[in-house]
């Protein structure tokens, strides 16, 4: 019963989490998702066994590990991929508001000018 009961609740905090709008869907979901599946697959000998022999790796709950792993380093690279873009948008936002804020200085010395 517990086997089943980690999976499903993982499942139930990212639905809350996505409802809630703290997480953004179509980064994670696939992600969280293979998590989840990998949480009741981790359950079934056979898929282990299988991975394990398809992976050639001789024991096999190291296969789970070496997925789990790996599900670890693809978020971890979706969310260097996000930072990087939010950084980028960040700083072609400050170059913007730097030149509105040069052009602002602009017309006011060009309106002082112009009344004296």
């Amino acid at each position: 019963m517990i086997k089943f009961a980690i999976p499903l609740i993982l499942l139930i905090v990212l639905f809350i989490l996505v409802r809630r709008n703290l997480l953004r869907i179509d980064h994670f979901f696939p992600l969280f998702a293979a998590i989840v599946m990998l949480g009741f697959a981790a359950n079934s000998d056979f898929f282990i066994d299988s991975l394990a022999g398809g992976l050639g790796i001789k024991y096999a709950p190291l296969a789970i590990i070496l997925l789990g792993l790996f599900i670890i380093l693809a978020l971890v690279t979706i969310l260097a991929i996000v930072v990087t873009q939010l950084r980028q948008n960040q700083i072609a936002l400050i170059r913007r508001l730097a030149q509105l804020e040069l052009d602002s200085q602009e017309l006011r010395r060009l309106d002082d000018a112009s009344e004296k």
